[in-house]
């Protein structure tokens, strides 16, 4: 029996930019410097430790692949996952709550884990005697997802043990993969082998899913992370716009070209939220004039300039259109609100 939560952005193939901020603290902390690699790629370290970054799948893939052979190291997903702080990771930290069985634990997972990431839809699939973990990709990637393959890897085998406690036996996981070239060969103990899919699976006894979680004492539990709300092209958009408002041409195919993603798909991506793009516009026009009009330090007219009004009068109209007020109407009511 298939346990799966679809995200509503699946389709999308975005991930949040700090989930590749591992890869970044590991070579800095083995003094290599992975700066030229970032600035190939057109990231800073700044962007990579704001959470509400994302960007897409294949960058991600290319430029973890090419921070390998910068560090020369062919398993750095591997490494890498290997040292990751499982605790200071929401889908972890959170599914741990429920601290009752191994299946209690990954239906949480599951639920939790798509909000990291809109490129790949995690199932658990249950059957008699094994049972799957399954980390499908949406659409066939042209960039080889080798090093998030031997990261995933690492990170899901220490996963598993950390919760199967005395059940834990290597020889009875496997784990398959396209892309398992990123990874030794009998890995720690389990069957690491080539796969067909793009994604990745990692399969383990049934029996396992009715014992109860026993965590290791590496694993302490910790208080409930909070995680941000699922990835989806709205919040991507929102985030890759907000400062963009008022230097580039604001529709579908330049908006599409800047996130990553084929305009046809954009737009359908769109639709399928229930949404549009000139509505999405306005929408985060005015949260931003709504936000920038309650700090009574900026002027007016600049605020209108900075969201693509070349003069206050069009501002003015615009913001009255949306919420009935004039900005200045809006500046004091949300002063006298103050405490």
């Amino acid at each position: 029996m298939p346990h799966t939560t679809i995200s509503q952005a699946h389709q999308e193939g975005f991930i949040r930019l700090a989930l590749a901020l591992p890869f970044l603290d590991y070579l800095k902390a083995r003094d290599i410097n992975p700066r030229p690699t970032l600035e190939e790629f057109g990231v800073s370290e700044d962007l990579m430790r704001d959470a509400n970054i994302y960007v897409h799948s294949e960058l991600i893939f290319g430029l973890l692949n090419k921070l390998s052979e910068r560090a020369g190291d062919r398993y750095l997903g591997v490494h890498v996952g290997e040292t990751f702080d499982l605790r200071a990771w929401p889908p972890f930290s959170n599914a741990l709550q429920s601290r009752s069985t191994l299946f209690r634990f990954f239906s949480d997972f599951v639920r939790l884990v798509p909000r990291e990431s809109s490129s790949v839809l995690h199932s658990l699939v249950v059957e008699a005697d094994r049972s799957i973990y399954r980390i499908a990709r949406q659409q066939e990637p042209s960039v080889p997802p080798v090093q998030v393959t031997g990261f995933g890897t690492a990170v899901y085998v220490r996963l598993l043990q950390s919760v199967s406690g005395t059940n834990w036996d290597p020889s009875v996981v496997t784990c398959e993969s396209r892309y398992i070239v990123g990874v030794p060969s009998n890995y720690n103990g389990i069957k690491a082998r080539f796969g067909p899919d793009p994604g990745m699976q990692i399969s383990f006894p049934t029996a396992w899913l009715h014992e109860d979680v026993v965590l290791e004492p590496r694993f302490p539990m910790v208080q409930s992370i909070s995680s941000e709300q699922d990835v989806s092209v709205v919040a991507v958009m929102r985030s890759a716009l907000r400062d963009k408002l008022n230097e580039m041409d604001l529709e579908p195919e330049p908006i599409a070209k800047l996130l990553g993603i084929d305009p046809e798909l954009f737009l359908k991506a769109l639709k399928h939220h229930g949404t549009t793009l000139p509505r999405e516009i306005k929408r985060l026009k005015i949260d931003v004039a709504k936000e920038r009009l309650k700090d009574t330090t900026q002027n007016v007219a600049r605020i209108g300039v900075s969201l693509g009004y070349s003069d206050k009068a069009h501002f003015t109209r615009f913001f009255r259109s949306q919420t009935g007020m004039t900005p200045t109407q809006f500046r004091i009511s949300a002063t006298e609100e103050k405490p």
